[in-house]
């Protein structure tokens, strides 16, 4: 598909949001402030805050759950899951940042812009009451949905021998290790929705296999209710217990949420792509009217014809979302998983393109391309004067280049194959009745 059409349907994807101010926002830090910052840990949310404001490293991310379903989040965002060592300092070592910083700067994690980590991204009250009230209520309001960043962002665990005896330790493990699907949560370690890391410090880091076993027996194929079961138990500690008392009913409710934000998604792209049809109709109307009143077809700069031409791009673009979202959740993808699994085939296909010899021959070798006898064959954006087919195409049959995208909405539904030229050139390529809408670009 066109390039521009399919960065802007993938742009009205990541932007629909829930309505009914579901959203909720959160600090997060800036990466690069982590991978080269110098001190042993990092400071508290208010030191970061308050003294560091040349760097500016905090940053406000507002998330809710159509983010988290769609995974709008993973490839971009790191989320710690970590147990504080000392009840007033999580890291008092530096064992923490140092296995932090050491993943952020390993090709894994070079990709991720921001991080949370919860002692500097939300406030603290160290010393006892010295928050203020507004930032009680902010720590409030983000330690209620705390849940949305370990279920819609990539999780960095940092195991160490007492993680597993933990509440909000085993909570967020278990939310690492979930993915969001229409009908609920499902297991997303080892599928293509897996998106945890596992760092083991500490003593853990002397059987890191084995405790990095333990912990993904222990918790990636727990269901919603049998999470609730354990984490309920009294051996499972917790600082506060109001934060548990909190969080499990959320744990309850967590499939009938993700339940009714896929709902609420499928809705807006259904009224996304009719509003954009009935838009597109209305912009035909008026250059048929214009035409008709002046006895005369409109140029390309003409406002009204650019007025329609813009429409058709809107129609394809949200037909593209629609259909992209309902492929990723046919194939049991996350919708930014798909994207990202796209991403990386590009980069296979374009190291295998540098393979030297017979592999290169065959990687560009035609497809043979059915010549069938009252049909045409349209290239998008061909290479050439007009007529002629691309290079090394088969002989026969008709050859149209679209150069513009005027009917790129019907384009769209009727492309059916890639044909790739001797040269590495690629043309997507249509068989299309000689009596169809693209007959006006051709």
């Amino acid at each position: 598909a066109n390039p521009r059409t399919r960065r802007v349907a993938m742009e009205m994807l990541s932007k629909l949001s829930l309505q009914g101010g579901d959203s909720c926002t959160f600090f997060m830090l800036d990466a690069a402030f982590v991978r080269t910052f110098p001190g042993k840990s990092l400071p508290f949310f208010q030191e970061i805050r308050d003294d560091y404001t040349t760097d500016e490293p905090l940053v406000e991310v507002a998330l809710d759950y159509a983010d988290v379903v769609k995974g709008t989040h993973i490839e971009t965002t790191l989320a710690v899951s970590h147990r504080w060592m000392q009840p007033d300092d999580p890291d008092p070592d530096g064992e923490q940042l140092k296995a932090l910083k050491g993943f952020l700067n390993s090709p894994e994690g070079q990709k991720f812009e921001r991080v949370w980590i919860d002692s500097a991204c939300m406030p603290q009250d160290h010393p006892k009451g010295s928050r203020s009230a507004e930032d009680v209520a902010a720590f409030k309001r983000m330690l209620k949905e705390v849940n949305r960043l370990y279920l819609g962002t990539t999780v960095l665990i940092l195991l160490d021998l007492s993680y597993l005896s933990r509440f909000w330790t085993q909570f967020e493990s278990w939310l690492a290790m979930q993915c969001a699907m229409p009908n609920g949560l499902k297991p997303a370690a080892g599928t293509k929705n897996e998106r945890h890391h596992i760092v083991c410090i500490q003593n853990a880091a002397e059987q890191s296999e084995l405790h990095e076993k333990m912990l993904i027996q222990s918790w990636a194929t727990k269901t919603p209710e049998q999470a609730h079961a354990f984490l309920s138990k009294p051996d499972v500690t917790v600082t506060n217990q109001s934060d548990k008392e909190g969080q499990l009913p959320k744990i309850e409710a967590l499939n009938a949420t993700v339940q009714g934000a896929f709902g609420e998604i499928v809705r807006q792209l259904e009224d996304e792509l009719a509003a954009s049809e009935a838009a597109a109709k209305r912009a035909e109307v008026e250059l048929a009217a214009w035409e008709r009143e002046n006895d005369a077809k409109a140029g390309e700069a003409n406002r009204l014809k650019v007025a329609a031409r813009q429409a058709a791009r809107a129609v394809a673009a949200a037909r593209m979302a629609k259909d992209e979202y309902a492929q990723a959740i046919s194939a049991g993808l996350v919708p930014a998983m798909m994207k990202r699994g796209e991403v990386l085939a590009e980069g296979e296909k374009e190291d295998t393109s540098r393979t030297e010899g017979e592999e290169e021959e065959t990687i560009h070798a035609p497809r043979p391309l059915e010549m069938e006898t009252g049909v045409r064959k349209v290239v998008r954006r061909g290479m050439g004067d007009g007529s002629r087919p691309p290079p090394g195409a088969p002989p026969g049959g008709g050859w149209s280049y679209i150069d513009h995208d005027c009917c790129l909405a019907h384009w769209l539904c009727l492309q059916k194959e890639v044909y790739v030229a001797p040269d590495g050139q690629e043309y997507y390529v249509a068989t299309v009745d000689l009596q169809c809408d693209l007959r006006c670009c051709c």
